[in-house]
């Protein structure tokens, strides 16, 4: 049977209780298919270069994203012929191309771009904040939903292959004027690499509609950040 769709978020603020084994033992399998607890905790920084290509634009533009958690990110997309666009979020600050943003939609859009990337370990850092959803369908696979309340009224919800152990696709949840805004990413394409499990290709939609494709050319794990890169 396949379950309802995604509970909205309020109702999901009010679901979150003490932990199920199941969900508990589905998250240690999914830390184990991506490499381990060790090497996860090992390798805490990710910087991802590659190419990102816009739905039914001609231009592709070169991206490059660092990543440390908890909710720290630089991302910069250039295009040809136009000014690179930069994106810094450190914890509770952010800026968007130099100027400081905060409490906007660009902001809030940051902190759900690191929540992404910061799975699946922040599934195991926030297994009192998980919300089992059941198991949903896509392309005819059963998957296994669980949802991780941010607070502020955000979350990020994994559908996980429970053969596999890999999360397949991720949505995550902002409040909007009406309803929730919804900013879904499907994983493909997945390489280890330095004993991590990494997807190499990102399909991206908002609100339902395909906004593009992200395919990463090369992947580093460093033990540390370099100084200054999640400041402006």
């Amino acid at each position: 049977m396949i379950a309802p769709p995604l509970a909205p978020l309020a109702a999901l603020l009010l679901a979150a209780a003490p932990v199920d084994p199941a969900v508990g033992a589905l998250v240690e399998k999914v830390i184990e298919a991506y490499g381990g607890k060790a090497a996860l905790e090992k390798f805490p920084v990710m910087v991802q270069e590659g190419e990102v290509t816009a739905h039914q634009a001609s231009d592709v533009g070169r991206v490059l994203r660092i990543h440390e958690g908890p909710r720290r990110l630089r991302v910069t997309i250039a295009y040809p012929g136009s000014p690179p666009e930069q994106r810094i979020l450190d914890g509770a600050r952010g800026w968007r191309d130099g100027r400081e943003v905060s409490g906007s939609p660009p902001h809030v859009a940051m902190i759900l771009q690191a929540a992404r990337m910061e799975l699946p370990t922040s599934l195991l850092a926030g297994l009192d904040r998980l919300v089992d959803e059941g198991t949903v369908e896509r392309d005819g696979k059963k998957l296994r939903a669980l949802t991780l309340l941010l607070g502020d009224g955000l979350a990020i919800t994994a559908e996980i292959d429970p053969g596999s152990g890999r999360i397949l696709r991720s949505v995550a949840r902002m409040p909007g004027g009406v309803g929730n805004l919804e900013f879904v990413t499907a994983y493909s394409e997945f390489r280890k690499v330095s004993g991590v499990l990494v997807p190499f290709r990102e399909e991206n939609f908002v609100q339902g509609r395909h906004s593009g494709t992200t395919e990463i050319r090369s992947v580093e794990l460093l033990v540390e950040a370099p100084t200054g890169v999640f400041r402006p």
